[in-house]
């Protein structure tokens, strides 16, 4: 009996696995018959749509993987869906100063986020959030491509729409710029409209929840979108009543009840969400407004309007050029069809608020701000189409086209193009200049992170937060300026975190004090180095990983430091390729960056450097200074004497220091007397010892006092011929502290002398204004009578001497010059010997 019942099941089951696998092959067998029945344009809107998400999604995580994603808004986002999924409900903490809940209601009602938990679950980073924000863009083709076929009866107008939609740049723009919920809009806003259009009445009522869900703000642009359509339908609302009916005028009227209760019943939620009262301005974002003069809430903005005309109008024309061509750039892809439609009436309505507004972003393409109105914009060109005849559709479609391809060309992200219309250059589009190839200073930022533990808590800057924002316990300096009680805040970060990680190309107010804080305080260590950058770790002493970052480096100019009176040239003998000209004929500062980092010890910096066609004169200044110029490490003024025209030659700077510098900058001062170019900074560590701050400095003729002694025009001290005199020079009143000292004297004299007995001059150091002498020399005619280095009229003079305590007010004098030449000093060189 159990044999017969288990053959019993054993044939049921076999029966059923074959019921099961003619069912599966019937349903495959259709559906690849569907996909065969595919028509050519719909398959060239999917194929679209794959390769649209597929392209940015490469390259915006490819501008992420080289720090230019920030924590507004991708590492916000990214660490509300990795918290929520540790337990923290859309937590998270770079605005935990303003939002005391720290949950993202309390900034925006976006449950929308809640559905792309399933997804990022699978792999929880921000990279996750580029890769889905790219493809939902792409898939509004797909509703809208539908939308135009169901309107104007032609799929391949329908396909030409869908790929102007993704080819317009104030979407490619909004894809460019890390994460926000508004990227859903197209897709459900066309949906929803797609769905009225064929009846699906409860698909339709699912797309406009969805789209509601994306920000509380958006009720007002669905109520507007319903009214429209009320007003399209408003003959067919009594017949409907009468009928019992539903049509495209009961719809619109209950969507718009439907969008009046959702956006009340989200006020008062996201109400209920603590704020500190010190930011209600900045949280409800009246500086977006200060020129319209909103003082309390952009939501009274029409109240502002009718009531301060005047200042509606100083609004409007706020940027104004701006403002134009930021229509032009929603209206033009299109050939302006929207203009057609009374849609545009709604869009207006709309982008009146952003016309209005003093912020920058909100009327410029590259933030997400045109993702309220381009399923509008969109809308309103099908039923431009509808209205024109049929035979002048496809050609108004091929003129939209080719000038999308137009404007795209200078203000897609991905092309080179649109780097001049920057933030960095002419402020027309609003993303700023990015460099998406890996450099040394980006891999070592990667080398620090991947030495942070998963789970470990860490603080960081805005632009590296994306990269450590999928944990429960990542934090960000504060990107705003300075308030009340900030020190109180940072010391709480700090004190949270195990972690502190300071990039110092990314320096400001607060992370100087952040920096500031770890280092005075000791709580943490420098634990591995960067390029231009620090990884602190609490409670560590031991020496920094990746310590061949401070032992030699080199700073390329062309890409590491700034140009200030010069440009980038190519150089194809120099060792960079590119290197920065200071022309002749411009004055001041030359060179200057990279605000980089050095930890104590003993330095050799050296800057790699060519003259053009120059006389003996001065040329130019470099030197090495901290904490924004405010401290000179080493400086060396550079005469013509001492190099020959149009061949590199590499100048050192030397100098010792105590303590852990920041904001180091390697400058040049350029005097406008011959070409000058600069190839690279070299920097070296020699020792990690260092007993006292001092460095290699030169004093010229602007440094130094005298009576009876001229400045030539090229910048020389000179005592004139038959001017009897016991003093040349004095000065500077420096201070020197303990060490062994080489100080240089560059002189000239002429005539050249004709005996070689002559007392020619004396020099001398001394302290304390002349009081204690501690080191002088003769210098005799005899000294003059061979050439020095490269054939020169000039000769060094030379004197050692070593001090045991610190020497204030020092003078390197020129003493007793001799009547019978004029004598000539260019500068004195002064250096710390071991």
């Amino acid at each position: 009996m159990l044999l017969y019942g288990v053959k019993n099941i054993l044939k049921n089951l076999r029966s059923i696995l074959r019921n099961r696998a003619l069912s599966l092959a019937a349903w495959i067998s259709t559906h690849i018959s569907k996909i065969r029945n595919i028509e050519f344009y719909d398959l060239i809107v999917l194929v679209a749509i794959f390769v649209y998400g597929i392209i940015f999604s490469y390259f915006t995580v490819l501008k992420h993987n080289v720090f230019q994603s920030f924590a507004w808004d991708l590492g916000i986002f990214d660490q509300a869906l990795y918290t929520t999924l540790r337990g923290k409900f859309l937590y998270y903490t770079p605005e935990l100063y303003l939002n005391l809940s720290g949950c993202v209601f309390a900034q925006h009602i976006s449950p929308i986020l809640l559905l792309l938990l399933p997804i990022y679950a699978i792999r929880p980073s921000a990279t996750t959030l580029l890769v889905v924000k790219s493809f939902v863009l792409a898939l509004g083709a797909f509703p809208l491509y539908l939308i135009a076929n169901k309107v104007l009866k032609n799929k391949k107008i329908s396909a030409l729409l869908a790929l102007i939609y993704l080819l317009y740049p104030p979407l490619q723009a909004a894809n460019w710029f890390d994460f926000q919920p508004q990227v859903f809009l197209p897709l459900f806003i066309f949906s929803s409209y797609y769905f009225m259009k064929v009846r699906r009445w409860k698909l339709y009522f699912l797309m406009t929840l969805l789209a509601l869900m994306v920000q509380e703000h958006i009720a007002i642009i669905i109520f507007v979108l319903s009214a429209y359509i009320l007003v399209s339908h408003w003959k067919t609302l009594l017949p409907a009543l009468k009928d019992r009916q539903i049509n495209e005028a009961l719809i619109s009227i209950a969507t718009m009840m439907l969008c009046i209760i959702w956006f009340i019943s989200a006020i008062h939620w996201k109400g209920s969400f603590p704020i500190n009262q010190q930011f209600i301005e900045r949280y409800k974002a009246v500086g977006t407004y200060s020129v319209l003069g909103v003082k309390e809430d952009p939501l009274f903005l029409p109240v502002n309007v009718l009531l301060n005309p005047q200042r509606a109008w100083d609004a409007i024309m706020y940027d104004y050029p701006i403002k134009l061509l930021y229509i032009v750039l929603l209206f033009g892809p299109l050939a302006f069809l929207p203009f057609r439609s009374t849609l545009s009436l709604g869009i207006f309505a709309l982008l009146v608020p952003f016309l209005l507004s003093n912020y920058w972003a909100y009327y410029t393409i590259g933030a997400h701000y045109p993702l309220y109105i381009l399923s509008f914009i969109f809308l309103a060109a099908v039923n431009a189409l509808k209205q024109i005849h049929p035979k002048a559709q496809l050609p108004i479609l091929e003129i939209a086209l080719m000038a999308t391809i137009l404007l795209i060309a200078s203000t897609s992200p991905l092309s080179p193009m649109s780097e001049p219309f920057g933030a960095a250059k002419m402020r027309i589009l609003w993303y700023p200049d990015v460099n998406l190839s890996p450099t040394e200073h980006s891999e070592s930022l990667h080398d620090l992170l991947r030495l942070i533990p998963p789970e470990a808590s860490v603080l960081t800057q805005n632009h590296i937060f994306p990269h450590v924002s999928a944990r429960l316990h990542a934090y960000v300096v504060p990107s705003i300026e300075p308030y009340e009680n900030d020190t109180t805040y940072v010391a709480d970060l700090i004190n949270k975190s195990e972690y502190v990680l300071i990039d110092f190309y990314g320096w400001d107010y607060h992370t100087e004090m952040v920096f500031n804080m770890v280092v005075n305080n000791e709580t943490h260590g420098v634990y591995a180095l960067g390029s231009n950058s620090l990884l602190f770790k609490k409670g560590y002493q031991g020496s920094p990983i990746f310590a061949h970052y401070t032992e030699h480096r080199s700073f390329p100019v062309y890409k590491d430091l700034q140009v200030g009176s010069g440009q980038i040239v190519p150089d194809p003998y120099s060792k960079s390729g590119f290197v920065a000209l200071c022309p002749e004929g411009f004055m001041g500062s030359g060179l200057f960056g990279p605000y980089t980092y050095l930890l104590p010890g003993e330095y050799n910096i050296t800057f790699t450097i060519k003259l053009g066609e120059h006389d003996d004169g001065y040329i130019g200044t470099l030197d090495v200074s901290d904490n924004y110029s405010r401290s000179i490490l080493s400086r060396r003024d550079i005469y013509g004497f001492e190099l020959q025209s149009n061949e590199w030659t590499n100048l050192t700077l030397s100098f010792t220091s105590t303590k852990l510098r920041t904001s180091v900058e390697f400058r040049y001062f350029n005097s406008g007397t011959t070409d000058t170019y600069i190839d690279r900074v070299i920097v070296e560590r020699i020792s990690s010892i260092a007993k006292a701050d001092s460095g290699l400095i030169t004093f010229n003729a602007r440094d130094l006092s005298h009576v009876s002694a001229n400045i030539t025009y090229d910048g020389f001290l000179v005592h004139q011929q038959n001017i009897t005199s016991n003093l040349f020079w004095w000065g500077p009143y420096t201070s020197l502290p303990p060490a062994n000292y080489k100080i240089t004297f560059f002189l000239k004299t002429s005539p050249l002398p004709q005996w070689t007995d002559d007392k020619i001059l004396t020099l001398d150091i001394s302290s304390d204004c002349g009081v204690n002498i501690h080191a002088e020399r003769d210098v005799n005619s005899s000294s003059f009578l061979y050439n020095d280095d490269n054939n020169s009229d000039w000769h060094k003079f030379t004197i050692h001497f070593t001090i045991e305590d610190c020497l204030e007010n020092v003078e390197f004098r020129g003493l007793n010059p001799s009547p019978k030449y004029n004598l000539y000093l260019a500068f004195i060189l002064v250096e710390k010997v071991s």
